[in-house]
C-alpha cells in the first residue's frame, strides 16, 4: 500500500491569512496583497508546475497570478472573510512528474472545475537532499470560494462545499485519481482515504507527515527526531508487509501440497 494524505483547510482573514502569501508561497512568485497593501516576495527553487486552471467561461486574464488574486481580494469585503480552501495532497514518488501533472490535472477538473470553481495548483519537488531516495513530492491546490463566470466572480458564496460529507468525497477521489495513474503505468500499487482500521490492517502503523519546518531541515541533509520517526515507522511497516506476503506465499504453498 502506497501512501495516501491529504489535508484540507481554508484560507482565512479571520485567522490572519492572506490569499496573495499564500499564492506566493506555493508558487514562489512575487504577489502583491491589495487588501493589506503588503508585496510577498517567498521564493522557492522546488516548484515542478505551477497552473491557473479556470472553467472555459472564466476571463482570460485570470490565468495571471496576480490579476487572479486581485480579483479574489476585490470580491471578499468582510475581514474575517474566507478567500479559499486550500488542499495539500502527497503524490507518488513512483510517477514520473508528468503523471503527477496528470493527476493534480484530473482531480482539479472534476471536483472543481466541473462546479464552476477556480484554482491555483503547484507540485513542490520535496526532493531529500540527504537521501534522494526518500522525497515527499505533494501538490498546494488554492480553491476559490466563489463560482466564476464571464463577469468574474459570483456575488454569492459557494455554500454547498461547506457540507462536510465532502470532506471524504474530495479525499475518496484523491484516491482514486492516484490508483488509476497507478493502474495506467502498470504498476499493482494502491492508495485508500479510508483509516488502516476500515482497510482491516489494524498492525500498520501511519506514516506521520513531516512538518514544514523539518521537511525543510531535512533537505538539506539534517536528521529530524520527526524524520526518524517516519523513517523508523516505515521501516518497521515494510518488515510486517514482508512478514505478512511471506505467510500468504507459506499457506499458498502447503495448499498445492494438500
Amino acid at each position: 500500500m502506497a501512501n495516501f494524505h491529504l489535508e484540507i483547510k481554508t484560507v482565512s482573514r479571520g485567522k490572519g491569512h492572506s490569499i496573495a502569501a499564500r499564492i506566493n508561497y506555493i508558487s514562489g512568485k512575487k504577489i502583491h496583497d491589495i487588501f493589506l497593501e503588503k508585496s510577498h516576495f517567498y521564493s522557492r527553487d522546488d516548484v515542478l508546475f505551477c497552473n491557473v486552471f479556470r472553467p472555459a467561461d472564466a476571463p482570460p486574464e485570470f490565468a495571471d497570478l496576480q490579476i487572479l488574486c486581485d480579483a479574489i481580494n476585490n470580491a471578499e469585503k468582510r475581514y474575517d472573510a474566507r478567500t479559499a480552501r486550500e488542499f495539500i495532497g502527497s503524490l507518488p514518488n513512483e510517477l514520473s512528474a508528468s503523471e503527477e501533472i496528470k493527476i493534480v490535472s484530473e482531480y482539479i477538473d472534476h471536483n472543481f472545475l466541473s462546479n464552476g470553481l477556480c484554482a491555483v495548483a503547484a507540485i513542490h519537488e520535496g526532493k531529500n537532499e540527504a537521501d534522494p531516495s526518500r522525497n515527499n513530492p505533494h501538490v498546494h491546490i488554492l480553491v476559490s470560494t466563489r463560482t466564476i463566470g464571464p463577469d468574474g466572480f459570483d456575488r454569492r458564496k459557494d455554500r454547498e462545499h461547506d457540507k462536510r460529507e465532502y470532506i471524504n468525497i474530495w479525499r475518496e477521489q484523491w484516491a482514486l485519481v492516484q490508483n488509476r495513474a497507478y493502474e495506467r503505468n502498470g504498476l499493482e500499487l494502491r492508495v485508500s482515504h479510508e483509516s488502516l482500521e476500515v482497510q482491516g490492517e489494524r498492525d500498520r502503523e501511519p506514516t506521520p507527515h513531516l512538518s514544514l519546518a523539518d521537511y525543510q531541515r531535512e533537505k538539506r541533509g539534517e536528521r529530524t527526531p520527526a524524520g526518524d520517526r517516519k523513517r523508523e515507522i516505515k521501516a518497521r511497516n515494510e518488515e510486517r508487509t514482508r512478514r505478512r506476503q511471506l505467510e500468504r506465499e507459506r499457506g499458498l504453498a502447503l495448499e498445492r501440497f494438500r
